[in-house]
Parts: C-alpha cells; sequence; structure tokens
C-alpha cells in the first residue's frame, strides 16, 4: 500500500542534514567531524506508540519520520538536526520508489551541546 506524499504546505520544519563521521580524539574519546550539510524543508511526526514499542524491543528505536524531497545518497551515518534537537537516521527509504521524496525514520537524541554533538 503506497503511502501518501505530503503537500509542498506539510514540509514545513527547515532541517539540516549531515554527515557524521567519529575520528579519534586526543582524551581517547571520540570528536564528531559534519560534513556534507544540507538545508531542506521537511515534514517531521512522531510515530505511533506501536512503531515506537516495536522499536524499543529490538533495541532500533524510532520516534519520528522525516520526509523531504528525494535526496539520492542518504544513510544511516546521517543525523538530521531541526533548531537545537539532533536526531539519528535510523532507516532510509525512497517513500513509494518512485523517487520523488526521501523518508527517514530517526531516533531523537535531544538537544545539540556547545561542542556540536549530544556528548558534550
Amino acid at each position: 500500500m503506497a503511502m501518501r506524499e505530503p503537500s509542498a504546505g506539510e514540509l514545513n520544519r527547515r532541517i539540516t542534514l549531515r554527515l557524521r563521521t567519529d575520528i579519534p580524539a586526543l582524551d581517547q574519546g571520540l570528536d564528531s567531524l559534519f560534513t556534507d550539510q544540507k538545508r531542506r524543508w521537511a515534514k517531521i511526526e512522531p510515530v505511533g506508540t506501536a512503531v515506537y514499542a516495536n522499536g524499543v524491543q529490538t533495541d532500533m528505536k524510532v520516534t519520528h519520520r522525516v520526509t523531504f524531497y528525494y535526496l539520492k545518497g542518504m544513510s544511516e551515518s546521517h543525523e538530521v538536526l531541526h533548531g537545537a534537537t539532533i536526531y539519528r537516521v535510523r532507516r532510509v527509504a525512497d517513500m513509494n520508489g518512485n523517487s520523488r521524496f526521501t523518508l527517514l525514520e530517526v531516533e531523537e537524541l535531544g538537544p545539540e551541546q556547545p561542542r556540536g554533538s549530544i556528548y558534550g
């Protein structure tokens, strides 16, 4: 069954898509390097309780769906930044398989910290 594609008026959230790469830090930790940043208009909607509960059981938590005009090359290595909130990409799909919209299933991680990640 095909999903209903959003109308232009529903793409009302300005997001930044960025590719995250973790590199070794001097203090034995990790530093995040963000590249390939793209700004898009998107629709962000919370998932239902059944989807969330299933994700908790499989340790693949999905809290929201993000939909925007098709963008080739998206992967689970990307993050979505909306305002100060960071979302981790869990799944990427071509909505309805016609290369018109990209659908991301994401997990909300919380607010961005001063060093550019949720980890401080």
